[in-house]
């Protein structure tokens, strides 16, 4: 992966992070068609480009790549550059990669889910973060300032993605099982025919608890 410095954007004296959608990068809602069973059957766009619409088989939604275009929106997530962060372990908030320390391990940042920690296992679609990326966030953020948690994470395994399931009779969108904005998908799940992937979702092992206000401290 290039090492190459990401454009930083700030927008009202805050630091936009890489990861967040502008209005500029407004999802393009396309037609869908059913596939016949004998290609595996499932969805597919109206004029789709294997290439550009799908990776690994699983159709994702298209957005612009145009960052700074427009005006940040930075409680949604862009679909694109959340799957770089994934694949790449980039930092969600500077862009750049979480690779170099001596233990090989990787900083994870999330919401507080009613005091619950980060727990071996668990499956998330929030990519990594330096821990100065986190102090900024931490500072930054009204989500997170109401309550974090984080770990050190020696493993992120590639577990599926989030995103719209869709009805194989109707093709209309279904709401979320878990009463969340994006249904989580696993990789060996035949339903993966009948999404529209918005995150890559992994799985993270080796977890250790961070104490949030000393990553908090970093940023005073």
């Amino acid at each position: 992966m290039n090492d190459t410095k990401p454009r930083q954007f700030y927008w009202r004296g805050v630091r936009v992070p890489f990861i967040a959608p502008w209005s500029g990068e407004s999802q393009i809602r396309v037609s869908l068609v059913r596939l016949p069973d004998v290609l595996g059957g499932g969805i597919a766009y109206v004029g789709e480009s294997p290439r550009l619409d799908r990776r690994y088989g699983v159709l994702w939604v298209r957005m612009p790549a145009v960052r700074g275009a427009g005006e940040p929106r930075l409680a949604s997530v862009h679909a694109l550059r959340q799957r770089q962060a994934m694949s790449h372990m980039l930092c969600q908030v500077c862009g750049r990669p979480t690779f170099g320390r001596s233990d090989e391990r990787h900083l994870f940042l999330m919401g507080e889910r009613h005091g619950k920690p980060i727990t071996e296992g668990e499956k998330t679609a929030v990519p990594p973060v330096h821990e100065n990326c986190a102090a900024e966030a931490l500072r930054d953020c009204p989500h997170l300032r109401c309550g974090a948690v984080a770990a050190w994470v020696e493993y992120a395994a590639p577990w599926g993605v989030a995103g719209i399931l869709h009805d194989p009779a109707t093709l209309t969108p279904l709401p979320p099982r878990n009463g969340e904005e994006l249904a989580y998908v696993p990789l060996d799940s035949a339903d993966l025919r009948w999404t529209i992937a918005a995150r890559d979702v992994v799985s993270l092992h080796g977890c250790t608890p961070v104490d949030v206000d000393q990553l908090m401290a970093l940023a005073a």
